[in-house]
């Protein structure tokens, strides 16, 4: 065959195609009345090309009316793993696979129907006939596909994912997990969005996804049945007949979970501030009665600076406690405030023994918010501390804050915790742990640091004074491990806290 017959061919075959047919790209046979067998590829309802009988090629286009009298038929027993658009590709190889093989090729012999089942199948499972002397080897039909076209091969994961017959189960197994994401919208991320927002982010995007993977698959399901009329409906032809309405949904789906959302938030916002009302109301009325018992006459309480009585001190301890486990790290704040100023966990420092009349020892303050909070003073000017021994204080943002003077800390966490202008001056502060905090002017004059951790600590403009204690104050790693100064009188501004020694291991006098 010239060149040119092979250019006119092709072109016929490219003409002559009709991707909405029902023959297009399918095996067909016909024969005369009582004649051989014929075998083609249709190029659509009334074009055909042959591939000759089974004793010789005969390579032309057909049309209908020239087979008008034969017996025409597709064959359906015959199942291919490509596309009709590739089966008429993989024909128009076979052409150019002809055309070059060598005049003494055992190729040449092929049959009609060997031919048709390569292109259709790959797999034709044919014997040679005819010649069988020495001939040099030349390409089969496969490996002249794979060298000139390698867009044609297919993978293993492809054909897997082309088998029709599996349609069905991946479509029910990305429609159940389409299921569980929908179900994990509407009920807020199973409970993790509060501890992993990007969740909520994951979840619609994941859910767009799977709905459009189960369109993918039903358009091509069901295109494959010529009573559902959406034969050769691409998958983009879906997209477009279901893009408006799946964009609404997903439009209304998203608004109706952005106001649930807004409205948890909302509901979160009245539940807290209804536990913090409620908490100042009890206290509130724990103190008026402390009042009136202290104004009984002949009351042994009359004279006392208590601000609860005794009976009254575990019950308001337990309520703060539970309240603290409840809020939000704004409205603990806001409990510290209102107790220190009402001072019920203050001492008088200059007293011996001094206890405050509510315990917070081990209290949940992680996440607190303090910010712009003074120093506590009595009546006579004279400066009050704070007990909260260790306490959860992690995660914390304290700013501008003074009430921390004179104050007992003892082990108490402050890791990941923002400090800024806060003022430890005199704390009492053994075993603290400062673990990847941000300290920013920070004063720790005259601050009893004994034993504290400050692994990963981030400092800036640290004040401290020859009286604050740092022995067995340890760092395991980090960038502020310094050999200890010798001080003058006064304070010390410095960016890193002076420590020399790694945990675990003692700082000596007088290094």
């Amino acid at each position: 065959m010239i060149t040119s017959e092979l250019a006119s061919l092709i072109i016929g075959i490219e003409e002559n195609v009709r991707t909405e047919s029902e023959y297009y790209g399918k095996l067909v046979e016909w024969r005369e009345k009582y004649q051989t067998w014929h075998y083609g590829i249709s190029l659509s309802n009334t074009h055909f090309f042959s591939l000759g009988t089974l004793e010789k090629q005969e390579l032309q286009l057909l049309k209908r009316h020239d087979i008008r009298d034969f017996d025409l038929r597709i064959l359906p027993d015959v199942k291919s793993p490509f596309e009709s658009d590739e089966v008429i590709e993989r024909l128009k190889y076979a052409l150019r696979w002809l055309q070059d093989l060598p005049e003494n090729s055992p190729n040449k012999t092929i049959t009609g129907k060997e031919l048709a089942f390569r292109i259709l199948t790959g797999n034709p499972d044919y014997e040679y006939s005819g010649d069988t002397k020495p001939i040099p080897p030349d390409l089969s039909y496969e490996d002249y596909l794979k060298q000139v076209s390698p867009k044609l091969q297919h993978s293993k994961l492809g054909d897997f994912l082309g088998n029709r017959k599996i349609l069905p189960y991946i479509f029910l197994f990305l429609f159940a997990f389409l299921i569980v994401v929908a179900i994990g919208l509407i009920n807020d991320g199973y409970g993790f969005v509060t501890d992993m927002p990007w969740l909520r982010g994951i979840l619609p995007l994941l859910l767009l996804l799977l709905i459009i993977a189960n369109v993918a698959i039903v358009s091509n399901w069901i295109s494959n049945f010529k009573w559902s009329g959406f034969q050769k409906k691409s998958f983009w032809d879906w997209l477009q007949l279901l893009i408006v309405p799946l964009m609404l949904a997903l439009g209304a789906f998203y608004l109706n979970s952005a106001a649930d959302f807004r409205d948890y938030q909302i509901a979160q916002e009245r539940k807290q501030q209804e536990i913090l009302t409620d908490y100042f109301s009890k206290m509130q009325g724990l103190i008026v009665e402390t009042k009136k018992s202290k104004q009984t006459p002949g009351s042994k309480e009359s004279n006392s600076e208590e601000r609860l009585l005794t009976e009254f001190r575990p019950t308001a301890q337990a309520l703060t406690l539970s309240v603290l486990e409840q809020l939000d790290g704004e409205r603990k704040g806001k409990v510290i405030t209102y107790l220190a100023e009402s001072q019920l966990i203050t001492v008088d420092n200059n007293k011996p023994y001094p206890q405050p009349e509510i315990n917070l020892y081990g209290a949940n303050l992680k996440g607190m918010v303090l910010n712009d909070v003074d120093q506590v003073e009595t009546v006579d000017k004279k400066p009050l501390g704070v007990v909260i021994d260790k306490a959860d204080i992690t995660n914390s943002n304290i700013k501008n804050v003074k009430l921390f003077e004179g104050s007992q800390l003892r082990e108490s966490d402050f890791s990941e915790a923002n400090l800024t202008d806060v003022y430890f001056t005199g704390a009492d502060m053994q075993g603290a742990k400062f673990i990847k905090s941000q300290m920013t002017n920070v004063d720790l004059s005259n601050t009893n640091l004994t034993s504290a951790n400050f692994d990963n600590v981030e400092t800036t403009k640290i004040t401290i004074s020859p009286e604050t204690k740092l022995d067995d104050a340890c760092v395991t790693k980090g960038e502020i491990v310094l050999n200890t100064i010798p001080f003058k009188k006064g304070e010390v501004v410095l960016d890193t806290i002076p420590i020399n020694n790694k945990c675990g291991k003692r700082l000596g006098s007088g290094q």
